[in-house]
């Protein structure tokens, strides 16, 4: 494809639960002037030895599917790659974590995508299964409040009372309280929660877990739970068009989505009892308070790894983001197809080693060095009859 092509198709088609797009164009909910940011420019113009070494150019399609959260970013990634393997074709299904696991359990798919790690029992029914860390995100609450803007204060126990159904206006005193000299409105909270198998929620409520020991007992953490109020929507989409149409309205989005469709969202207080908002260093500040922990190898269960719990009572992170998490990227050790392997390998090695600063405008943030170093190990590990499938 030449630069003197002006249309380029985008190619739809619904398979199964979820819209797969061939992201041969600008992707879905990231605009052109967000898509070819300064970031595309990094991506595009570093070496393409690795994505080009494969020992066939034969046209790849790899087919992947899941988590909502790192959306925009496999979308920013999935378009960039086009430019350095134009033969390799990336198709993701945004269909939510529990989706994701479900399908590349079933082998659907050739990759899937979770913000939660994959449980004891999901583990070892999806026997040889990887994960791999691709980025880092924050959970938020996004709000519509009229005349009020980013920033708000919350807690982790104001929160849980929101969502238990426990406070249920906005001028409730427990707001209020954090936030003096804000004109809080006497109107209902219109909560809104995911309706789908979501990583999103399970990082939402844990952290409402580790902060209401009522929302523990009776709601819990989990991809999916039993929510006591609120609106279901489907996909970190669905939560904030719900929120950016209804006023007065609360929900729980990745970051990234606060950015591509301008909600406002809260500030969170931490552990060191200091209010932060969601950002690329407060993010990044969690990752780092939470890095005296030993993750697993990619081949091992990760069903305990949470950077939620471990910050959670870290009262020296006095700039970290509470509501921080890894989210992965689910690939088998063994591959069934060499072509397909292989190409999944070398995309795999490029997005962890040469495409981290591309989501750094949509709030997430770079893998630090000994994360790369386990994911590279990771992805060394993958083979086509026993034999590795990444060579650079």
């Amino acid at each position: 494809m030449t630069a003197a092509v002006a249309i380029i198709v985008v190619i739809v088609a619904v398979i199964g639960v979820g819209v797969y797009v061939a992201f041969t164009s600008v992707p879905k909910t990231i605009s052109p002037s967000t898509t070819t940011s300064s970031s595309t420019t990094t991506s595009s113009t570093i070496s393409a030895t690795s994505a080009t070494s494969t020992t066939s150019q034969q046209p790849v399609v790899l087919n992947g599917a899941g988590a909502t959260f790192p959306y925009p970013l496999i979308s920013r990634w999935a378009y960039n790659y086009t430019k350095i393997a134009p033969w390799v074709t990336i198709n993701y299904a945004s269909v939510g974590s529990g989706a994701g696991i479900s399908e590349i359990t079933a082998k659907l798919v050739d990759f899937g995508a979770s913000d939660a790690p994959m449980s004891d029992t999901q583990y070892a029914a999806a026997s040889g299964i990887m994960h791999i860390p691709e980025t880092i995100g924050s959970v938020v609450p996004a709000y519509n409040l009229p005349g009020i803007s980013t920033g708000l204060k919350f807690n982790g126990s104001v929160l849980a009372g929101i969502f238990l159904g426990n406070i249920t206006m906005w001028n409730d005193s427990a707001i209020v309280q954090l936030n003096p000299g804000v004109n809080l409105p006497a109107h209902s909270i219109f909560v809104v929660h995911r309706s789908d198998g979501s990583g999103t929620t399970f990082v939402f409520t844990d952290y409402l877990s580790q902060s209401s020991a009522k929302w523990n007992s009776t709601v819990g953490k989990g991809t999916s739970v039993n929510w006591p109020v609120g609106l279901g929507a489907k996909g970190n989409e669905g939560v904030g068009g719900v929120v950016l149409g209804n006023q007065y309205s609360l929900g729980y989005l990745e970051l990234a989505y606060t950015i591509v469709q301008h909600v406002t969202y809260g500030a969170l207080r931490n552990a060191a009892g200091n209010y932060v908002l969601a950002n690329g260093t407060t993010s990044a500040a969690a990752v780092a308070a939470a890095a005296s922990t030993k993750l697993p190898a990619g081949n091992q269960s990760w069903s305990h790894v949470s950077v939620v719990d471990t910050i959670f009572q870290n009262t020296t992170a006095t700039n970290a983001y509470p509501i921080t998490s890894f989210t992965y990227i689910l690939v088998y050790q063994e591959q069934t197809d060499q072509t397909k392997g292989k190409a999944l390998a070398y995309f795999l090695w490029w997005i962890i080693n040469s495409a981290q600063q591309d989501g750094v405008s949509l709030g997430y943030v770079p893998l630090p060095a000994s994360v790369v170093a386990l994911d590279d190990a990771t992805i060394r590990s993958m083979t086509y009859d026993g034999q590795p499938l990444y060579t650079g």
